[in-house]
């Protein structure tokens, strides 16, 4: 496990090597330098990703068949969250260039597990728990790309490559129970009361892996609209394994405890981005050298124009 202390000097390293490689590639001798500042907004869903399983639940006597095991949803049949942000892009020619994305985003994932309960002297007597836990946890998601656009006109395909990390700013679990009680004499199926309560204290701070997207762009003359998908492949353990069983509440079994797990989420957003003209790669001075953002957009109506007066 990382502790805080090594993993920002991790943080730390990883953002210097990034500055200078921005730095140094902001001083070739490109055709174009071109800066993008804008808003994306979208739905992701999240997977659980399981390295080790644990449980508040031990047997005395391990069972042929055992029901307590956790099942996780799909991808797609977990609760979607949501993000939003701002995007800061970067692009050194049509092709090439690098894209900052902070956002805030919510991720959402849950399980499945029961528990049986039969009497040794009347097999019909039974009671049965089943359990629905779900899982919200709010990031600060610090993501930087590496961009490839395919072309520059009207509409331009493009992928990205890059990494992440994530800063936790509070967490949240509920669980819901149906129980069905044959004890009695009688079957009575009851639902249990949902209860929403904070698990900051039980997950890490960072958070952190790999991430990819592609998408189209729309180059419009003032703003450029993008489609993105994007997928991030978590690496680090989202549970402090110190304290998973620090929790009083871990020896109730319907509030269990939290498995090693890693995160992956898939992502789909609406980008919105807006040029920020400027002459950076310019010679000379006027506005005639000013470098525009978006490639089909004002230079072609302005030089237009100006014909247009000297034929008048």
């Amino acid at each position: 496990m990382i502790t805080g202390y090594k993993l920002n000097g991790v943080i730390l390293r990883q953002i210097s090597i990034l500055v200078f490689f921005c730095l140094s590639l902001s001083f070739l001798p490109v055709k174009a330098q071109r800066m993008l500042i804008g808003f994306k907004g979208g739905a992701n869903f999240t997977q659980a990703s399981v390295t080790e399983h644990f449980s508040a639940f031990q047997y005395t006597q391990v069972p042929e068949e055992d029901q307590t095991q956790k099942e996780y949803a799909s991808i797609f049949k977990n609760s979607a969250g949501t993000q939003f942000g701002i995007v800061a892009s970067f692009e050194f020619n049509n092709v090439f260039g690098l894209s900052f994305e902070p956002s805030y985003a919510q991720y959402r994932f849950g399980y499945n597990n029961q528990y049986k309960w039969e009497s040794s002297e009347v097999l019909e007597e039974t009671f049965e728990v089943a359990y629905d836990h779900q899982h919200k946890i709010n990031y600060i998601e610090l993501p930087l790309f590496l961009k490839f656009s395919a072309g520059s006109g009207k509409i331009a395909p493009y992928v990205q490559a890059g990494g992440f990390i994530n800063i936790m700013h509070n967490a949240s679990k509920s669980t819901s129970a149906e129980i069905i009680d044959e004890a009695g004499g009688s079957m009575e199926e009851l639902t249990g009361d949902n209860n929403d309560v904070g698990i900051d204290n039980l997950l890490n701070k960072y958070y952190y892996g790999l991430a990819g997207s592609a998408g189209i762009a729309f180059n419009l003359p003032y703003v450029r609209i993008g489609l993105d998908v994007s997928y991030r492949q978590g690496f680090s353990n989202i549970t402090d394994e110190n304290a998973r069983y620090t929790d009083v509440r871990s020896s109730n079994i319907s509030f269990d405890v939290l498995d090693d797990i890693q995160l992956n989420n898939m992502q789909f957003s609406l980008v919105l981005h807006f040029p920020v003209n400027f002459s950076m790669g310019a010679t000379g001075q006027g506005k005639k050298n000013t470098r525009y953002v978006v490639p089909y957009d004002m230079r072609r109506f302005k030089d237009e124009g100006k014909r247009g007066r000297r034929r008048n």
